[in-house]
């Protein structure tokens, strides 16, 4: 008996280091501001190994949740060696003004990154929401790829911008 218990224990311990937190930090106010019309998706930054295909993989999930039309942007500015080391979102404002251009209401900018240490590997995407007519900030939402299971940091950041359109659909509805 006591072995089956050490091998529970050790799945326990071993799950809860798995565990990573989804994060959905929307007013609900201002994003009812802003819940018709387009939505302009900036290229997301981060490791240049992902950026357009967890990009790609947004833009296709949060076109399939929500029903509304996205405009899927290119890079909003020259990257440099600071945005190939997982450097800072594009400054706010001229995305907006980019975004406003592109007729969007909603300018959706967002990051990827990733890591793979012991054996353990995961992927994030964590997008921020602006209301492009007043340039606020109407929320952030952060997700985790949730597998347990994974064959490569690549898949794993798939699966978090999946997650992360999921729940922006849904923040939205």
């Amino acid at each position: 008996m006591k072995p089956l218990r050490l091998i529970a224990a050790a799945s326990i311990v071993l799950l809860s280091c798995c565990a990573n937190p989804s994060i959905t930090n929307i007013d609900a106010s201002k994003a009812a501001t802003s819940a018709s019309g387009k939505v302009y998706v900036a290229r997301f930054e981060g490791n240049p190994d992902f950026v357009e295909e967890a990009t790609d993989m947004f833009v296709l999930k949060l076109e399939q949740e929500s029903g509304r039309s996205v405009i899927q942007g290119g890079s909003n500015r020259v990257e440099g060696a600071d945005i190939i080391r997982g450097g800072n979102i594009v400054q706010t404002d001229q995305a907006i003004a980019i975004a406003r251009k592109a007729g969007a209401s909603l300018l959706i900018l967002g990051k990827v990154t990733s890591h793979y240490t012991a054996g353990s590997l995961n992927g994030f995407t964590t997008v921020r929401l602006y209301n492009v007519a007043s340039g606020q900030r109407i929320g952030t939402i952060h997700r985790p790829s949730g597998m347990l299971v994974a064959f490569s940091e690549h898949q794993c950041v798939m699966k978090s911008a999946e997650r992360a359109a999921k729940a922006t659909a849904e923040s939205l509805k």
